[in-house]
């Protein structure tokens, strides 16, 4: 005997879904452009998130949607709390944003949870105007719109397509827009947590490229700086350059990456990706000087050490520093060098849902319908704030974005069909889980 909800779902078409989409196309292309041309740089310690969040206040009122704007400082106990990141971050100015499009009450509640700040711009050189989302060769260019303005944009894309069509939830639906996400910030998503937004499945819009991606990696940041003696020679002074043991480190950290990919026990659900040790920036002397014309009396390397679920940062940095130890003490330029290494941001844990998990299940259904294909399900190669929701939330969360590149790069960029694919995927997922009503039978 067919349920309602599979009477519903019969009816919600996913060919109205299609057509929603193209017909919209030029709404969604705008909506885009609008978030992508105001700036949110993450500069850490401070951000600018703020217009862009009142914008997508607007934009969730507009779809009925009840919001609650608030600073994470102003969360009572938030923080006491251990996963608390105390750094020094300022908060000013820089608020959460939460809509909730209340249903019926007969179904499953699910939340969209996406953080607005970008990395900053840098002194990288793009092709293309970060901020002027330019469309070439089917690909939508813009800083922040892959990771993660446009998942993000195309919870509420959906919403509104259901919207359209007629239809409403029957579970609560909650999109969470927070803050400070980028250099493991994450005090915005335990602001919403502590705030008391729960639900029966989360989703994180980050970009997986519509892999579904139950579980994820996590890592660390580290720098490593060498300390010399400045200056010019003029009066046989016995110069130390850091830059040259700088130098003979890097091959250090480039052996451990070999090493850890060559020995560690490969988990099936990243089958095709390296287990990342990434130097992130190298500083040598005063950047602000344009021609140094001296020894530097400082050399540093930041260092991103990714790990595995279930990985413990002890368990990393002790396999790290017995490889380096003895490297460094067999080497003459290291062996006396004055090396400090300090912590620049907090541990993010891998963590992860089975697989099997009925959000897992739902997703994969609808982007069978949404994107007409099977799509894969795997880890995602990348730390982000589903470790929040698996470790202090009684929401299970899987993470679930959209195909482009170049994420924390120049020329960043979404693939526009897959991003009408993923609108259309979120719409099905919201119907399958939450349960609509509405739309009468013709």
């Amino acid at each position: 005997m067919e349920t309602e909800k599979q009477a519903l779902l019969r009816n919600l078409d996913t060919s109205q879904v299609e057509a929603w989409v193209q017909q919209n196309s030029k709404l969604i292309e705008d909506t885009l452009r609008r978030f992508v041309g105001i700036p949110s740089e993450n500069k850490y310690p401070v951000g600018n998130e703020l217009q862009a969040q009142l914008e997508m206040e607007t934009i969730m009122q507009q779809l009925g949607m009840e919001t609650d704007l608030f600073l994470v400082t102003d969360v009572p106990g938030i923080e006491q709390h251990e996963a608390f990141l105390s750094d020094g971050r300022d908060y000013s100015n820089r608020p959460n944003v939460v809509g909730v499009l209340r249903g019926t009450g007969e179904g499953k509640s699910l939340i969209f949870n996406g953080h607005m700040d970008t990395v900053p711009i840098g002194r990288e050189l793009w092709s293309q105007d970060p901020f002027d989302a330019a469309i070439n060769d089917g690909k939508l260019y813009g800083l922040g719109i892959f990771d993660m303005k446009g998942g993000l944009l195309a919870s509420l894309m959906a919403l509104r397509c259901l919207r359209d069509l007629g239809y409403t939830t029957q579970g609560d639906v909650i999109v969470e827009s927070v803050v400070d996400e980028e250099f493991g910030g994450s005090n915005g998503t335990l602001a919403c947590i502590l705030r008391g937004y729960e639900a029966d499945a989360a989703i994180i819009p980050e970009p997986t490229n519509m892999v579904i991606c139950p579980i994820n990696q996590g890592g660390f940041y580290y720098r490593v700086s060498f300390h010399g003696r400045a200056g010019r020679s003029f009066s046989g002074e016995k110069l130390i350059n850091p830059a040259f043991q700088a130098a003979r480190f890097l091959e250090i950290i480039y052996q451990f990456h070999e090493w850890r990919n060559e020995n560690d026990v490969p988990d099936p659900m990243f089958p095709n990706n390296e287990l990342r040790t990434d130097v992130q920036t190298v500083f040598a002397g005063d950047p602000s000087i344009e021609l140094g014309d001296r020894v530097p009396s400082s050399c540093s390397i930041d260092l991103w050490i990714q790990v595995l679920p279930g990985v413990t940062d002890t368990e990393t940095w002790r396999q790290f520093t017995e490889f380096y130890t003895p490297r460094v003490q067999a080497d003459a330029l290291l062996a006396g060098a004055n090396m400090r290494i300090e912590k620049k941001m907090r541990f993010l844990p891998g963590t992860g849902i089975d697989p099997n998990h009925p959000i897992v299940s739902t997703l994969y259904e609808a982007g069978q319908e949404g994107a007409g294909r099977e799509l894969s399900v795997l880890g995602a190669p990348f730390a982000c704030d589903s470790y929040m929701f698996n470790l202090y939330s009684q929401t299970p969360v899987v993470i679930f974005g959209p195909c482009g590149g170049n994420a924390h790069a120049p020329d960043e960029y979404i693939v526009v069909e897959e991003y009408h694919k993923l609108i259309q995927t979120y719409a099905l997922t919201i119907a399958k889980w939450c349960g609509i009503s509405g739309q009468e039978e013709n």
